[in-house]
């Protein structure tokens, strides 16, 4: 049996209550993307749009900022070219492994709608360990996040009108194939948690 890493990570959406997140457990050889592909499977998304990540710090009383994004994507004009990597040659060791114990690691998907999900590495075991249920979801809160809804802020409108039944604006938006809103399953998350990667592996790697 080899020997791996496994990092167990909190994801959870900034600014957002109640709280919606996801426990993960990921090795750690695997690609920043690959770790993309499982957040967006996780929170529930389609890998309709770009994703990134954001390791900031502060040094010398200064907010420093590293970006690692998909190949395709233009630089935003924040971003120095000197301080961007990708995320498909970027490991989890690489981007995680720091002696600066204030890092701030960030997903973010959709830079429309603009989701920040929030990294925090809660554990990390080297063991032998065989892979077939590796990356799983261990533990979850609220609902999964909508496609094109319009970001946290949408989304609280949208849990308010569905609880409120008064959803006639959304009607007129997307007609009667209104958005589900789903509450977190841990034995749903992980049934389609594999399948999914595979998919947005293909669509974000080979254009499918």
């Amino acid at each position: 049996m080899a020997t791996h890493t496994i990092y167990q990570i909190e994801a959870k959406l900034d600014d957002f209550q109640p709280v919606i997140g996801r426990t993960i457990l990921i090795n750690a050889e695997r690609s920043l993307a690959y770790l993309g592909y499982t957040l967006i499977s996780a929170f529930g998304l389609e890998g309709s749009h770009l994703f990134g990540f954001q390791k900031s710090f502060e040094l010398f009383n200064h907010q420093q900022s590293y970006y690692y994004l998909l190949p395709e994507m233009d630089l935003p004009e924040f971003v120095a070219p000197s301080k961007h990597y990708s995320v498909m040659e970027t490991n989890l060791n690489q981007f995680f492994s720091s002696s600066n114990l204030n890092n701030q690691f960030t997903f973010q998907y959709d830079f429309g709608d603009n989701w920040k999900i929030s990294l925090n590495v809660e554990s990390i075991e080297t063991k032998e360990i065989m892979l077939h249920d590796i990356p799983r979801v261990t533990g979850g809160s609220g609902y999964g996040l909508i496609e094109d809804i319009g970001g946290n802020s949408g989304l609280h409108d949208y849990i308010e009108a569905f609880a409120s039944g008064d959803l006639d604006h959304y009607y007129q938006i997307f007609g009667n194939q209104l958005p589900h809103l789903r509450p977190f399953s841990l034995p749903i998350a992980n049934e389609k948690l594999k399948p999914e990667i595979s998919i947005l592996k293909r669509q974000y790697e080979d254009n499918e």
